[in-house]
C-alpha cells in the first residue's frame, strides 16, 4: 500500500481543509467589520437625511450615486436597515461555519496522522516479541475501526460546512442576482449530498465496525468424536501428553486439504457445523499413505503450536490476525456490491486497513517462520529427525498425483468409497519428488511456513535419505487397513465423505458449465467494425482544396509574371511548393477516409476475426490477449498465442482498412480513427468489451467441447 496516497488521503487533504476555513474565517471577519462600518454610515446618514428634511423638504441628495429627493432616500435607508441586521446574522454563521471547519479539519487531520503514526510505532514494536505483537495488534484491531469511521465522518461534515460557508457566502445587501440564486442553490445540494453521504457511511457503520472482527475459518469435512475415531483420538491424546501440549476438542478429517491446527471460530462444510476452540484437521488418506511414526511427527508438529510459549500465539492472536484478513476480504466484496457512493465512503477504511496488516506481516512472518522450525524440533523428538524429515517430503511428493486422482474419481457419481478407489488408483504408481520441492512452502490456510529446504537443513537430515523414504510405493491394502483402524465405523465415515464430496464437484461443475454455456451464447451471429466519418474525410478534402489552388497559383505567378513577386523567385518557389504539397497530403487524407469509411475494417465471427488483408481469417483460438491504444487514433492490438503461426498478408486496393503484422512481438495491429457499427459511432470500451465477448465466447466453446469429447 501507497504510505505517501494514505499520508495525502488522511492528513494532507484535512490540513487543506483546515487552512480553506482559516481563510473563510478571515473573510468573515473582513465582511463583519465593513457591515459595521455600513451600519455606521447608514445611522449617520439617516441621522442628517432628517435634519435636512426638517430644513428643507424639497431638497435633492445623491445616494449610492443616484440623485433623489429626501423621502425617496429616507425610504431606502430604511430599507437597508432590517437587511444589515440580516447581514450581521450571517456573517456571525458564517465566523461559526468557518470555526468548525477549522477544528474538524485540524481533527481529521489529528486523527489521520495519529493512525498513521500508531500503525508504524505498533508495526515495529511487533518485531520484537510474539507477546508485544499480539499486545499491539490485539489493541490496534480494536481501536482502528472507530478512528476509520470518526475520521470519515469528520471529513464529510467538513466538506459539507465550507460549501455551506460558501453559499452563504454570496448573499449580500440588495437584490441578489438570477444567478447568484443558482450558484447559492447548487451548492446547498452538494452540501446536503455530503450530509446524505454520512448517512450512507453510518449505514454501513454495523460492517466497518466489525472489519477487524475474528469470522470462522471455514473448512470441508467432518468432525469425529472419540467414540467415532477411538484409535485417533488415543493417539492425538497420547502425542499431546508427550508434548505437555494442550489436546484438540476437535478433529476434523476430510479428503482436502492438509494437517493444520486452529483456535479460531470453524465452521465445517457442508454440514454447517460450527466448532469453537482448538480444531485438529486431518486429511484421512494420509493416515493411511503415512506410516505411524510420520503421522506422528505431522500431528506432533501441529500439537506443538498448543506447548509452551506458542500456546498464547496460537490461541489469542492466530485468530484475530486470520479473522481480520478474512474480514478484509469480505469487506472487499461488499465494496464492490455497494453503489459508488458506498463504496468511495468505504474506499479509506479499506487502504487503511490494508496498511495496517501490512505494517504486521514482516513480523508475522518473521515469528511465524521460527514457530514453524520450533514445531518440526517438536515433532521429531516424538519419532527422530529421520521420521519427521520423510513425513515432510512424503507429503510433498503425493500431494499432486493424490489430488489429481481425486479430481478423476469425483467424476464418477456412483463411487460409494473415494478413499479406496484413489489409493488402487495410487498403488504401483511410481512417486518422484517435485523439482521445486525445497522451494515451495507448506500449504497452510493460516501460517507462511519456511521452505521445506530450510526445513531439512534444521532437522540435520540428508536429502537422499528422506527422499528414499518419501518416494516409496503406495500399498493400498495396507493403507486402507491403517486408515480403517483409526475409526469405529469406517465404511460410514468413507461412504459419508464420498458422498460430501461428490456433492460438492458435482454442484461446481454444475455451475462451472452454466457459466461456460452463458459465456459461450453471450456472442451469436456476426459483428462488422468500420471507421465511419465520411462528412470528415469529405471536409479535409474540401479544406486541402485551398492550400493545393494558392500554391499552385504562386508557382504559376513564379513562371508567368516573376516580376510582380515581392521576394525572390526561389522563395516563392518554396512556399508555393509547400502550400501545394499541404493541400495535396489533406486531399488524399481525405479522400482515403472517405472511402475508408464505410468499409469493414474488422469482422466478428463466432470462429474467427476477419481482417481485409489477411490472407485467411485468424481463428479466435489463436489470440491470447486483446488490447486497445490511443495514440493517433485508436489501435487494436491483438496479441497471438506462442503457438499460433503469424499470419499471412496481401495486398489491398486504396483506403481499404488493412492490418499490419509485428513479427517480433507476434501482434496483429489495427489503425482505426473510431469504432463504428451499422453507422453509428461506438465508445472504444464498447468495442474491446464486444471483441473480448467473442473470444470468451469461443474459448467456452471450445472447453464445452472437450467435455464431451
Amino acid at each position: 500500500m501507497n504510505a505517501l496516497k494514505l499520508i495525502c488521503l488522511l492528513v494532507v487533504f484535512p490540513l487543506l481543509l483546515a487552512a480553506l476555513g482559516g481563510w473563510e474565517y478571515q473573510r468573515g471577519m473582513h465582511a463583519t467589520l465593513k457591515d459595521i462600518d455600513h451600519n455606521i454610515h447608514v445611522a449617520l446618514a439617516k441621522d442628517h437625511l432628517q435634519k435636512l428634511e426638517a430644513l428643507d423638504p424639497a431638497a435633492m441628495v445623491e445616494l449610492y450615486g443616484e440623485k433623489i429627493d429626501l423621502p425617496t432616500a429616507l425610504t431606502r435607508l430604511d430599507i437597508i436597515e432590517p437587511e444589515l441586521h440580516t447581514a450581521h446574522r450571517i456573517n456571525r454563521v458564517l465566523r461559526a461555519l468557518a470555526s468548525w471547519v477549522i477544528g474538524l479539519g485540524s481533527l481529521s487531520a489529528f486523527i489521520g496522522l495519529a493512525a498513521l503514526a500508531g500503525i508504524h510505532w505498533a508495526g515495529r514494536r511487533a518485531q520484537q516479541s510474539r507477546q508485544k505483537l499480539l499486545q499491539v495488534f490485539s489493541l490496534g484491531s480494536r481501536l482502528l475501526p472507530y478512528v476509520l469511521v470518526s475520521h470519515v465522518v469528520a471529513m464529510a461534515a467538513t466538506v459539507a460546512l465550507v460549501l455551506v460557508f460558501e453559499g452563504l457566502a454570496l448573499w449580500h445587501i440588495g437584490r441578489l442576482g438570477s444567478g447568484e440564486m443558482k450558484l447559492m442553490g447548487m451548492l446547498g445540494v452538494v452540501a446536503a449530498f455530503c450530509l446524505y453521504s454520512i448517512w450512507l457511511l453510518l449505514k454501513q457503520l454495523r460492517p466497518m465496525l466489525a472489519m477487524f472482527e475474528p469470522t470462522p475459518l471455514e473448512m470441508f469435512g467432518l468432525p469425529v468424536t472419540p467414540e467415532q475415531a477411538p484409535g485417533l483420538w488415543r493417539h492425538v491424546e497420547e502425542l499431546a501428553a508427550k508434548l505437555g501440549a494442550l489436546p484438540p476438542e476437535h478433529i476434523v478429517v476430510s479428503l482436502t486439504q492438509g494437517f493444520y491446527v486452529t483456535s479460531s471460530d470453524a465452521l465445517v462444510m457442508p454440514a454447517e457445523t460450527l466448532l469453537r476452540g482448538r480444531t485438529l484437521h486431518i486429511p484421512l488418506l494420509y493416515l493411511g499413505l503415512l506410516d505411524r511414526e510420520e503421522i506422528g511427527a505431522v500431528i506432533g508438529h501441529e500439537l506443538a503450536h498448543f506447548a509452551g510459549d506458542d500456546t498464547a500465539y496460537s490461541l489469542r492472536f492466530l485468530p484475530i490476525y486470520d479473522g481480520v484478513h478474512r474480514s478484509l476480504c469480505g469487506l472487499l466484496e461488499t465494496m464492490a456490491a455497494s453503489d459508488p457512493i458506498q463504496g468511495r465512503l468505504m474506499r479509506p477504511s479499506f487502504m487503511l486497513g490494508m496498511f495496517f496488516m501490512q505494517r504486521f506481516d514482516h513480523a508475522v512472518n518473521h515469528w511465524s517462520r521460527e514457530r514453524e522450525l520450533l514445531a518440526d524440533a517438536a515433532g521429531a523428538r516424538l519419532v527422530g529427525n529421520a521420521a519427521a524429515a520423510s513425513a515432510l517430503l512424503r507429503v510433498s511428493v503425493l500431494q499432486a498425483p493424490l489430488d489429481d486422482a481425486l479430481i478423476a474419481k469425483c467424476e464418477n457419481a456412483a463411487e460409494r468409497d473415494l478413499p479406496a478407489a484413489v489409493l488402487n488408483t495410487l498403488q504401483g504408481a511410481e512417486l518422484h519428488l517435485p523439482a521445486e520441492a525445497l522451494d515451495i512452502h507448506q500449504p497452510h490456510p493460516t501460517d507462511s511456513h519456511p521452505s521445506h529446504g530450510e526445513r531439512l537443513q534444521a532437522l540435520q537430515v540428508p536429502l537422499e535419505t528422506a527422499m528414499y523414504s518419501a518416494t516409496r510405493a503406495v500399498d493400498a491394502e495396507a493403507a486402507n487397513a491403517q486408515i480403517d483402524a483409526c475409526f469405529s465405523a469406517p465404511h460410514t465415515l468413507r461412504e459419508q465423505l464420498t458422498q460430501d464430496l461428490i456433492a460438492v464437484a458435482a454442484c461446481e461443475e454444475s455451475a462451472q458449465t452454466h457459466l461456460l454455456e452463458t459465456l459461450a451464447a453471450s456472442a451469436n451471429g456476426e459483428r462488422f467494425f468500420h471507421e465511419g466519418g465520411a462528412w470528415r474525410g469529405a471536409l479535409m478534402a474540401v479544406s486541402g482544396l485551398p492550400f493545393a489552388l494558392a500554391g499552385l497559383f504562386i508557382v504559376s505567378r513564379v513562371w508567368l509574371a516573376p516580376e510582380r513577386l515581392k521576394s525572390t523567385p526561389l522563395s516563392a518557389l518554396g512556399a508555393g511548393a509547400s502550400l501545394g504539397v499541404i493541400g495535396l497530403a489533406l486531399l488524399w487524407l481525405g479522400i482515403r477516409r472517405f472511402k475508408r469509411a464505410p468499409q469493414t475494417a474488422l469482422r466478428l465471427t463466432p470462429e474467427h476475426f476477419v481482417f481485409n488483408n489477411l490472407a485467411q481469417p485468424l481463428p479466435i483460438e489463436h489470440i491470447d490477449e486483446i488490447t486497445l491504444q490511443f495514440v493517433q487514433g485508436i489501435w487494436v492490438t491483438l496479441q497471438l498465442t506462442p503457438e499460433a503461426p503469424l499470419p499471412e498478408t496481401r495486398k489491398t486496393a486504396f483506403g481499404v482498412p488493412a492490418v499490419r503484422i509485428n513479427k517480433k512481438k507476434r501482434q496483429v495491429l489495427l489503425l482505426m480513427a473510431q469504432l463504428c457499427i451499422d453507422g453509428k459511432k461506438i465508445e472504444p470500451y464498447e468495442g474491446l468489451s464486444m471483441m473480448l465477448d467473442y473470444k470468451n465466447a469461443a474459448l467456452a466453446r471450445s472447453i464445452l467441447q472437450h467435455r464431451e469429447d
